[in-house]
């Protein structure tokens, strides 16, 4: 397979936009990308567009990249639709990758846009269920669906789980959060940029014991596109060394979760072990998340989560940084933008132009995201795994 390189990012910031459209967001983060990439959009021989949402929150439920790209001068090429709920980001990325690494084409466009947010917060916080099966879905609390997104829920009941098991403490969950809107205040991109402390998330609004406000995503709209290429253009060469996706294993029947599956086959594919990793972003819907995808992607030896959370381990001059950009929590989570928006942090990382986010010089990061719930577990994730090539 041909070698793949990201030749360009760009984003918008996410946050609460009811005045801005899909096509609005869309146009942003392509003018960046092709702005970065020094591309034009005659160079681009096909586009994933990944989305979540819009046919319960806007109502296009069909063709949602084609009315996207057409007003950007897009057409002729094939525009292919993708909806993984969080994970479709990633997923739009992964298949632009294949097809470039398969020799499809030369360079190809992943751009997510999310359009999350409603004047009406039940149809808002409902939309989400269509994030699980919904005929055999998990049980939730009174208010699930109106007055919180039903997922909030299970980040509970995992968090009390690792407190039970792992011996996570709450000051382990706000110390998670204070350092994701530390980097997020430093994040010009980011949804929510207050920079709270510990206290100030373990005081929050508890939403369901022990998960406050300030411990989950917000709900955020945005864009993040990324192009990729055969071609390496100039500057830093960025290669996506691995690049897979995996589903939850089948009813019944043990095996890993969606997360170890990707992040395992990725590292195969890139020959690079989960040590060498120096840089990372992953799913962090909630504190809970962000924990147990450490030990899901091989970063964090089992039994070490208590140790990495209660200290700097994670931090900026940490051993090993982790969502930079202040993840989920609060970069915000735009769900078919969020698996590019880590993308895009990581090559800012990967060239050293974050700014006081900058975290050393690493040359080898992962990006981790997962989507939807089926019996309890993720039921989709992507992993990328990039390394800098220096010359």
């Amino acid at each position: 397979m041909d070698s793949v390189y990201i030749r360009g990012v760009g984003m918008t910031r996410f946050g609460r936009f009811l005045d801005r459209s899909m096509k609005d967001l869309g146009r942003e983060a392509v003018e960046a990308v092709l702005s970065d990439a020094a591309l034009e959009v005659k160079d681009i021989q096909a586009l994933y567009f990944a989305n979540s949402l819009a046919g319960l929150i806007t109502g296009q439920e069909c063709i949602r990249g084609e009315v996207v790209a057409y007003p950007l001068g897009f057409g002729t090429i094939p525009i292919h639709n993708v909806e993984n709920a969080c994970a479709s980001g990633g997923n739009a990325l992964h298949l632009a990758w294949m097809a470039v690494a398969s020799g499809m084409c030369d360079t190809a466009l992943a751009l997510g846009v999310e359009k999350a947010n409603h004047e009406d917060r039940t149809r808002m916080f409902s939309a989400y269920k269509s994030g699980t099966d919904i005929e055999e879905m998990f049980a939730t609390g009174a208010g699930a669906g109106t007055d919180r997104t039903p997922l909030v829920d299970r980040q509970a009941v995992l968090a009390q789980t690792l407190m039970r098991e792992k011996g996570l403490t709450l000051d382990d969950f706000g110390r998670i959060a204070a350092k994701a809107y530390h980097y997020g205040s430093l994040n010009p991109m980011a949804h929510r940029r207050e920079g709270h402390d510990i206290q100030t998330v373990l005081g929050a609004r508890m939403v369901v014991d022990p998960i406050t406000s300030l411990m989950s995503s917000p709900i955020s709209d945005g864009a993040a596109a990324v192009i990729v290429s055969r071609h390496k253009g100039s500057g830093p060469s960025i290669k996506i060394a691995g690049s897979r996706l995996a589903s939850r294993p089948p009813k019944g029947i043990p095996g890993p979760t969606s997360a170890k599956s990707a992040t395992t086959a990725a590292f195969t594919a890139a020959g690079i072990e989960p040590r060498e990793v120096q840089i990372a972003e992953v799913h962090d819907a909630s504190v809970a998340y962000e924990v147990i995808a450490w030990s899901e992607c091989g970063l964090c030896p089992e039994g070490d989560e208590h140790k990495w959370a209660s200290t700097d381990y994670t931090a900026l001059g940490g051993k090993l940084p982790i969502n930079t950009s202040g993840g989920l929590i609060s970069r915000g989570h735009a769900l078919g933008a969020s698996g590019l928006a880590q993308v895009y942090e990581l090559v800012e990382q990967l060239r050293g132009v974050a700014g006081d986010r900058q975290a050393g010089n690493p040359r080898v990061a992962l990006a981790q995201v997962g989507g939807g719930v089926i019996d309890w577990q993720t039921s989709v994730s992507t992993a990328h795994v990039l390394v800098r090539e220096d010359s």
